[in-house]
């Protein structure tokens, strides 16, 4: 019995015949070529104690079989030279002649390939090679989607822009008015439109944000990654010059960079991406292509992280290259991965290791498609098909990567057999049909369109491709990752890496992919939410999936934990203290929200609540009750100005009013959120002036940031203890509040029911700048009783968080034997006083 790397003669050659019958029969380049391959490593493979024997036997029956064997090597010569790869022709005619001197006649050659069965190579499965589509279960990906899309506020003339994408927004929108007005139908934008054509100054004025900002960026010492997430939304929108110096910007910061600078090189990536198709010289891209093969062949200093994202980058690059028609770029895509693979240490005991550097080789194209608009699904795949049987004269490039987890016996060894293939067997000489199939996808990725990329992923031609399904799993990953989509989506995407990995039948055995499939799902359940769930449970399965091989397999997977190299590069945030608020002399409110934020919600205690209910008047009935926060957030989401809360004393309106505070503050979103400001009345000196900058003074807001607030942000006052402040005034209309050049602000105000006598509305509605009275805007609420059911609530937390010596039922039975006691017990006060 002989293992694969000793074969006797007989067995070597009856191998090789195989493989080479198999390659004229069919009509496919690329399989002829893997044949080729599998012939020759078939030949190879003969012990070496027996060639050196044959070689020098001088019996009829060992010359005859030398015959056949350089017959054999003939042949393989001939394949080679028919299908292009003539650097390989004159080794195997070399072979062919050191095994027979009469090897003349290239008929012999024919008939001896042709003899015996048809034996399908150990890499590619019969029945699935032959198969024209995969599947995937049809409740993944079941339909096309609207993308997730963000809503601006268009502003008004000179009023200050609240974040940089707002101002994106605003400049695309012109542009997009000059040169296709009609796709435009939003009626507020275009009335917007129409408003700022005619204003000359607004125009400018919005264009000199876009060119101050970008300076502000080029004077920007420390330019973090913040910094670059805010210039880059502009990209799109830029003109030329102005994109071309935000381009020079980040090429420097790359650079003169002793250390790398991630979030810049990614920044640089980004930009070329949004690129406009005349805005980028072929000589900015090579440049740049040369800095980053550069710094990607000195990898001994570089960590893996660095190498991943200098291989992100370049691959952006290269997609620019392509689009906008380099000449010299198939060139340069040659050397560079060829320099690339040739830094990998061939010691390496991981294939993730080995994988480090080929981030333009494997993983595909990691850059967003160029523009692709309304792709033509069908005629895309089968230009795919096209090109797949366009391909000739090259050997497979992922020839020896194919390695089914069933013919090896450790990750290490798939490992190193890919790093070999790829060393060794990498072809720059045609175009790779997995190229533009991943381009294709990313555009129909990134428009929603996720039947569309599933019907790709199951008919292109190259699916069984290593490169493509890397490419495919690597986009699949990036989209569960991505929050901006919704939950069913990111939980389809887990889903369909699973499918990749369990359907062996459907898409191969590949050990790479399938590593490359849990470390997506190890990077997915690290991150929060409905994902980390979905990917959790998917690991779970796939442990058990498949064979003991298979099984050992995943086990090893995990043992080397979630890798180094992160799904997408994602830039952070804006700023709090952002480039735009310097343009705009903005003063950083941020950060006295947040602190106020976090002492609010750390001061909040841990009183016993219970939900209160109310009805909307002291006259309406007890069945008319409704939730009191169900009713003020109501408010909150209307166009009323001011809620009044009623009740009488120990009611809970003081309780409320901190818990409805509390949840606020928890829900608050900076910039473009009501800010909760918590006023207790008696406090303040005189409320009916200037009530908000009082509270904000107090909580250590200097007078800038109070003019800041005062004319750039929304509130939500909650004045608390209206009676307890002895006042008459109406502090809505004497605070002027939402009045031109005034605070802007919803007011939410109590008072005990008893101090405001019959005719108290005036009091509280608001009023214009004329003084007369919107009652249109006023809501009000009566807090009501406790119900028997919240007496019993309050008591069964109480007992559950302050754990007296009584039990709950004690409590109950107890007020069962006081009848009296059971109506006082109704304020919510007097219960919790009867309870200690």
């Amino acid at each position: 019995m002989f293992g694969r790397s000793e074969l006797s003669p007989q067995k070597s050659l009856e191998l090789a015949k195989a493989y080479l019958g198999n390659a004229h029969k069919t009509e496919d380049p690329e399989l002829v070529l893997m044949f080729c391959d599998d012939a020759e490593g078939a030949l190879s493979r003969m012990k070496r104690s027996a060639r050196k024997t044959l070689l020098h036997s001088l019996r009829d029956e060992d010359r005859s079989f030398r015959e056949e064997i350089g017959t054999a090597y003939f042949d393989h010569s001939q394949l080679l030279d028919k299908y292009g790869r003539k650097d390989k022709v004159d080794t195997s005619l070399e072979k062919a002649k050191k095994w027979s001197k009469q090897v003349s006649d290239p008929t012999k050659s024919a008939s001896v390939s042709n003899e015996g069965a048809p034996m399908p190579s150990p890499s590619l499965d019969q029945d699935t090679r032959n198969c024209d589509t995969a599947t995937i279960p049809p409740h993944i990906f079941a339909e096309n989607k609207q993308p997730p899309t963000m809503a601006f506020k268009m502003p008004e003339p000179d009023e200050r822009l609240n974040d940089t994408p707002q101002l994106a927004y605003c400049i695309g929108m012109l542009k997009a008015w000059h040169s296709s007005p009609g796709n435009i139908t939003e009626p507020v934008i275009r009335d917007w439109l129409r408003a700022v054509e005619n204003d000359e100054e607004e125009k400018d004025r919005l264009r000199k944000l876009v060119t101050d900002l970008i300076r502000a960026f080029a004077n920007d010492e420390l330019k973090d990654a913040k910094a670059v997430a805010e210039v880059v939304c502009l990209a799109p929108i830029l003109e030329k010059d102005s994109f071309r110096d935000l381009l020079r910007q980040l090429f420097s910061g790359v650079e003169h960079s002793s250390l790398l600078d991630f979030y810049q090189l990614e920044g640089l990536a980004q930009v070329i991406q949004n690129a406009a198709p005349d805005y980028l010289e072929p000589a900015d891209l090579v440049k740049i292509l040369e800095h980053l093969s550069d710094r990607l062949r000195h990898t001994n200093m570089q960590s893996m992280r660095q190498i991943y994202q200098l291989t992100l980058a370049v691959s952006n690059v290269l997609d620019a290259m392509a689009d906008a028609g380099v000449k010299g770029l198939d060139l340069y895509q040659a050397a560079y991965a060829y320099q690339a693979l040739q830094c990998i240490p061939d010691d390496e005991t991981l294939w993730q290791g080995t994988l480090r550097r080929t981030g333009k080789v494997i993983q595909g194209v990691a850059g967003i498609a160029s523009a692709v608009k309304a792709l033509d699904l069908n005629g895309f795949i089968k230009g795919l098909g096209d090109i797949q049987q366009g391909l000739t004269g090259v050997p497979k490039v992922f020839h020896l990567a194919v390695t089914a987890y069933k013919d090896v016996t450790s990750l290490s060894q798939s490992g190193q057999s890919l790093l070999k293939s790829l060393k060794e067997g990498f072809s720059f000489e045609r175009k790779q049909a997995w190229y533009p199939a991943l381009r294709g996808a990313d555009a129909l990725l990134r428009d929603g369109r996720f039947a569309d990329f599933k019907k790709l992923v199951c008919e292109a031609p190259c699916r069984r491709d290593p490169a493509f399904q890397w490419g495919v799993c690597q986009r699949l990953g990036a989209l569960a990752a991505n929050s901006v989509w919704d939950s069913e989506t990111r939980q389809d995407a887990v889903a369909f890496l699973g499918e990749l990995y369990r359907n062996d039948a459907v898409w191969g055995q590949q050990v790479n992919v399938k590593q490359w499939i849990v470390d997506i799902l190890m990077q997915l359940a690290t991150l929060p939410g409905s994902v980390k769930q979905s990917a959790e449970a998917m690991l779970q399965q796939l442990e058990s999936d498949g064979d003991v091989t298979k099984q050992a397999l995943y086990q090893a997977c995990r043992g080397v934990g979630p890798g180094s190299y992160p799904l997408k590069i994602v830039l952070p945030s804006m700023a709090i203290k952002s480039l735009l608020d310097q343009v705009q002399n903005a003063p950083d409110v941020e950060v006295g929200l947040r602190q106020l934020r976090k002492q609010r919600l750390r001061d909040q205690g841990n009183a016993v609540y219970i939900e209160p209910q109310a009805k909307a008047s002291f006259q309406a009935s007890d069945d008319s009750r409704f939730h009191l926060m169900d009713k003020v957030k109501e408010f909150l989401d209307s166009d009323l100005k001011v809620f009044l809360l009623l009740g009488d004393s120990g009611a809970g309106k003081s309780t409320f009013n901190r818990v409805l505070e509390h949840n606020l503050w928890y829900d608050y979103k900076k910039k473009d959120g009501y800010i909760p400001l918590y006023i207790n009345l008696p406090a303040i000196h005189k409320p009916e002036h200037d009530l908000l900058a009082k509270q904000l003074r107090r909580t250590e807001f200097t007078e800038f940031q109070i003019r800041e607030l005062k004319f750039h942000r929304k509130f939500i006052l909650i004045c608390d203890g209206y009676d307890e402040s002895q006042q008459t005034h109406n502090l809505y209309t004497s605070n002027r509040l939402n009045q031109a050049g005034e605070w802007i602000a919803k007011m939410i105000i109590s008072c005990r029911s008893e101090y405001i006598g019959l005719d108290y509305r005036d009091r509280f509605q608001p009023a214009d700048y004329n003084h007369q009275s919107q009652s249109g805007l006023f809501q009000q609420a009566v807090i009501a009783p406790f119900s028997e059911g919240q007496v019993n609530d309050y008591i069964n937390r109480y007992v559950s968080e302050h754990r007296p010596t009584c039990p709950a039922k004690h409590y109950l039975q107890a007020l069962e034997q006081i009848p009296s006691l059971k109506d006082l017990v109704k304020n919510p006060f007097l219960l919790s006083l009867s309870l200690e």
